[in-house]
Order: structure tokens, then C-alpha cells, then sequence
């Protein structure tokens, strides 16, 4: 029986991540180079790739045709990653609509109640802060089934969970181990997510009988923009280290110092989180937190797509793991 080709063929012999290879072949390859772009359709070519059709199913064998996706941030490359899973997971003929909630409780359940009322086959909900009692009742009312990624309410919410309290820490024993004492902490402003992030930082930096100061914790727009902005105009000299909650972040900062001639990581060293694929074409090579961001995606969909046609599959939580990828922008000291 002959192979059948996957993503991931293709992947490994660009030597880039699915992920690319999937944003490319389903036209959202904006973001990367021509080059990049030029080798992923050859590959496909020559190994003899062929998107997967689905088989047409009648309405009433439980198909997700429509699927609604609630993201805080689209411009995230996290959030970029995530849906890219989920357009792989979820094949051609499955439309994906995005929305946008509020970032308040009161807004979120008023713009959630919304969405469930909308014509769609299913929800995934990423980061809702409405907990699961409340998303049980609306999903049984208008019959659309759910999966949530990373409940701020509680973790048993969640179907799909990333550690983000275990990312914090991490983060700090890295670069402890580094022989690293005054850190920065720059954060994407208005994202639930921080406390968990910061919490867990706070936890890795306490073993070394050291603390983080609100002074020390920055919260700015996660763009490569307004990190450059930030980098450019923050006198951070006191510090030999920063550790940026989103890859972004230290990507547009390693721009911000460099126009101010300070070099990473000979004047500060910089840690992100997602492990994105830019991170292999800074000078120097990030190093990043790994957050399986498409995995989640497909994860998510998959457990979609189970419950939409087993109502009563046990919901459960899939932790997923994570990992640290050492590169260059961390100095020993």
C-alpha cells in the first residue's frame, strides 16, 4: 500500500513546522517568505500531496458544517497557530467563522448567549470566562455543542488545557539558572491569561527567596510595533533580563534595542513564549517557551467533533504539554 503524504512529509523535508506548511497551503502564507512559500508547493508536488475531501454525509448524521470560533486576539501568532489547527483538523468543507467577545464577564455572557443563537454546528471557545455550568445550559438550549480551550473559570472547564501557571515557572527557572536576578516581565496588556503566567513567574522566582515587583511587570499591546515602541523608549538597563509573555513581544523588542545599539543578548537577554516560527529567523534565534499552539487547534476540533455526534462522550481535560526551546537570546552570566 502506498504512503499517503501528510503536512507533516512536507514539513520535514522544508525543515519548517506544520503549521507553515498548513497556513501556506490553505492561502494564509502572507507572513512568510516567497522562498518559503515557493519550496512548501514544490514539496507538495513532487512527493504527490493531496488535501483529504471529506465524504459528503446527509444533515443528519451529525456533521459540522459551520463552526464558530472565539478567539480574544486574532493577530496573536498563538492565536494564529490554534485556528491553524483547527482548519486542518477540520478539512475544506467546513466554514469557520471568527468572533470577537467582551473582555468582561457581563460581556462575555452577553456576546456567548449571542453566538450560540447563531446558525452554527459548533463553538470553540477559547479562554471564555464563563464557567462551564452556564456554557452546559446554553449548549443543551440551543443545541450546539462546545469545546473551550484554557477556561479562565476553572481548569476542570476546560477540554482542551495549556499550563500556563507551569509556563511562569519555567520562564523564572530558566533564567535563574542563567545566573539571572533582575528581570522584566512584559506582558500583553487586558489578557487574562497573565495572572497565570505572572503567578507561576512569582513561584520560580520565590525559590531563590526573590520576588517580582509590580514595578518589574510591564503591560503593553502584544504587536511587533508597539514591543519596537516600548524597546526604544524603555530604559530597561537595570535589568540582564526580560521575559516577554508572547513571542511578539520579544521579537519587536530585539528590533526596539537594537536601534538603540544595545545587542541581545550582550545587554539583555530575552525569553518569549509560543515558540512561534519566527523565532528561527531573529539574529539571534529566540528562545521560547513551547506552547503546542496547533495542536490545540486540532485537538479542540477533534473533541468537537466527537461530542457533536456522542452527546453523552465524557468531556474530561486534555492537558497538553509544554516545553522550553533554548536558542541564542539567552546569556549565561
Amino acid at each position: 500500500m502506498v504512503k499517503k503524504v501528510t503536512i507533516t512529509d512536507i514539513a520535514k523535508a522544508a525543515g519548517i513546522s506544520p503549521t507553515t506548511v498548513s497556513l501556506i497551503l490553505n492561502g494564509k502564507g502572507e507572513r512568510f517568505s516567497q522562498e518559503t512559500c515557493s519550496r512548501v508547493f514544490q514539496l507538495r508536488d513532487e512527493l504527490g500531496y493531496h488535501i483529504e475531501k471529506r465524504p459528503v454525509v446527509p444533515r443528519y448524521a451529525k456533521k459540522i458544517y459551520r463552526l464558530g470560533v472565539v478567539m480574544t486576539a486574532f493577530n496573536q501568532f498563538f492565536y494564529q497557530d490554534v485556528l491553524a489547527g483547527i482548519r486542518e483538523s477540520a478539512g475544506t468543507e467546513v466554514i469557520v467563522s471568527l468572533y470577537e467577545v467582551g473582555d468582561t464577564y457581563e460581556d462575555n455572557l452577553r456576546d456567548l448567549k449571542g453566538l450560540f443563537r447563531e446558525p452554527i454546528d459548533g463553538l470553540i471557545l477559547c479562554e471564555p470566562a464563563v464557567p462551564a455550568k452556564i456554557l452546559r445550559e446554553l449548549s443543551a438550549a440551543f443545541k450546539v455543542p462546545y469545546v473551550v480551550i484554557n477556561s479562565h473559570a476553572a481548569v476542570s472547564d476546560s477540554d482542551v488545557w495549556v499550563d500556563l501557571h507551569e509556563v511562569g515557572v519555567l520562564s523564572a527557572e530558566y533564567l535563574l539558572a542563567n545566573g539571572h536576578r533582575k528581570i522584566a516581565v512584559v506582558v500583553p496588556q487586558e489578557n487574562h491569561a497573565n495572572s497565570e503566567i505572572i503567578a507561576g513567574f512569582r513561584e520560580g522566582l520565590a525559590e531563590y527567596h526573590l520576588q517580582l515587583e509590580e514595578q518589574d511587570i510591564f503591560r503593553i499591546v502584544p504587536s511587533l510595533a508597539e514591543s519596537y515602541r516600548f524597546a526604544k523608549t524603555t530604559n530597561l538597563q537595570d535589568y540582564t533580563a526580560v521575559f516577554t509573555a508572547a513571542d511578539e513581544i520579544a521579537i519587536g523588542m530585539m528590533r526596539g534595542l537594537a536601534s538603540k545599539g544595545q545587542r541581545v543578548p550582550d545587554t539583555q537577554s530575552l525569553l518569549g513564549v509560543g515558540n512561534s516560527e519566527l523565532d528561527n529567523y531573529t539574529h539571534p534565534q529566540l528562545s521560547s517557551v513551547l506552547i503546542p499552539a496547533s495542536d490545540i487547534g486540532r485537538a479542540a476540533f477533534d473533541k468537537l467533533e466527537e461530542l457533536n455526534q456522542k452527546p453523552q462522550t465524557p468531556r474530561g481535560t486534555l492537558n497538553l504539554p509544554i516545553g522550553l526551546v533554548k536558542r541564542s537570546s539567552v546569556k549565561h552570566i
